[in-house]
């Protein structure tokens, strides 16, 4: 394996991501493909230069989708320089958007954007998030859904260690008073 494919290998084994089982250089059909999910039809392929524009390659990624199997192809300098990048899409991949919990809630565009802004490349924060956005988003008045704009703004592991207590003494007490309030609503969902 080159190493961009270990360092995927490394994050994709062992169900490690989502809890969804991966495999490695796998056969399929005539093909021998990079990590596979059988559970989620998803295949993903990690490419050197030699791939660029490759024939062989587009009519290999037709034939798996073919047999119904989705295909993310990543360029091993972009799977070593934007790690968290590719995960992110192989995230998206796994989890289709969310519908809307009942039919109230298909015609509001911004509880469908919010619950959208809400999927997370770290699988507990996306789950935290969703959970409230499931009990409370409907509740929540004007300068609570400001509030709550206001820390989804925020990079993904400095909003987790804030939701999970892990941050520097006087940190959380900084923040205005509501999204502190907001916080605690989080953390108990």
């Amino acid at each position: 394996m080159t190493d961009a494919e270990k360092l995927l290998w490394f994050r994709l084994r062992d169900h490690r991501f989502c809890g969804v089982k991966f495999k490695r250089q796998q056969p399929l059909g005539d093909y021998i493909v990079d990590f596979v999910s059988f559970e989620k039809k998803l295949v993903i392929e990690v490419d050197g230069g030699q791939h660029f524009e490759s024939e062989s390659d587009r009519l290999r990624d037709i034939w798996l989708r073919n047999q119904g199997f989705e295909v993310l192809r990543f360029w091993n300098n972009e799977v070593l320089g934007q790690t968290e990048s590719v995960m992110e899409k192989i995230f998206q991949a796994l989890t289709p958007s969310p519908q809307p919990l009942s039919h109230e809630g298909r015609g509001d565009r911004s509880l469908q954007r919010m619950r959208w802004r809400c999927r997370r490349g770290l699988l507990e924060l996306d789950i935290v998030l969703g959970r409230f956005v499931e009990r409370h988003y409907a509740t929540l008045d004007e300068a609570g859904r400001q509030a709550f704009e206001a820390l989804l703004d925020m990079p993904d592991n400095p909003l987790w260690d804030m939701i999970a207590g892990r941050v520097e003494r006087g940190v959380h007490e900084a923040m205005p008073g509501d999204q502190q309030a907001l916080l605690e609503k989080i953390r108990a969902s």
